[in-house]
């Protein structure tokens, strides 16, 4: 049988070689514990779904589940802007 005893529960002086291992123990497990904690919220798969749901939530309005109307804008001005170049570009093209 063990004793649960963490660390700041007992002083090194006081405890028990019994004491002190399961506190180590204790103390891997916890640190074990953070790491796949850590490496849970930067797995590939992770990121991805909240940059999805970032790029998702800047479009979308969440309430109506409607294309908000600045994204709408930014899409057309960026397709107008690209048309403006292509033909900016075509144009001097055909002339030089």
């Amino acid at each position: 049988m063990t004793d649960n005893v963490y660390t700041s529960d007992v002083t090194v002086d006081s405890a028990s070689p019994t004491q002190l291992a399961e506190s180590i123990r204790l103390r891997e497990e916890r640190i074990a514990d953070n790491i796949d904690e850590l490496v849970g919220r930067v797995h590939p798969k992770v990121l991805a779904t909240r940059a999805a749901d970032k790029a998702k939530s800047t479009v979308i309005d969440e309430e109506s589940g409607s294309v908000k109307p600045e994204a709408i804008a930014l899409g057309v001005s960026a397709v107008l802007g690209v048309a403006a170049l292509i033909v900016g570009v075509s144009g001097r093209s055909k002339r030089g």
